[in-house]
């Protein structure tokens, strides 16, 4: 049987890691909601898929709710010992990424700017080609 300490230091690890692996897929999802139409242009399946997480993402956003991936990274990160923040993922993230205080509004912003970008891009893509006759 191992001493107590291991036994708790392996524990406080296995949250560690699991909230880091959350933290990835909430990296992946907020790629998924900026890059998606790229696969959507390709799959009606990823076309819908990535329509409706834009559509959650700009929800969370806008409303300000709270995202039950940032939820389930900040309880493992606490029970893991390290403790929580206050600001949602994004802010968190990107604070500490570029060093920036990044207001509410800005995030409303970008995510406005990112579905517009997206739904541009597939609006592109859904009109019929004119081919130019020789």
């Amino acid at each position: 049987m191992p001493p107590v300490f291991l036994a708790r230091y392996n524990k406080n690890m296995i949250y560690e890691i699991t909230a880091n692996l959350i933290a990835l897929i909430h990296f992946a999802f907020l790629a998924f909601v900026v890059f998606g139409a790229f696969l959507g242009r390709a799959s009606r399946f990823w076309r819908y898929l990535h329509l409706s997480c834009m559509l959650y993402g700009v929800f969370v956003e806008v409303f300000y709710w709270y995202c039950p991936l940032t939820y389930l990274e900040q309880r493992l990160r606490e029970k893991a010992g390290w403790g929580t923040y206050s600001e949602p993922f994004i802010a968190h993230y990107l604070n500490r990424l570029i060093y920036l205080d990044v207001p509410q509004w800005s995030l409303i912003l970008a995510a406005a700017i990112v579905l517009g970008v997206n739904l541009s891009l597939y609006l592109h893509w859904s009109r019929p080609q004119k081919h130019s006759s020789t």
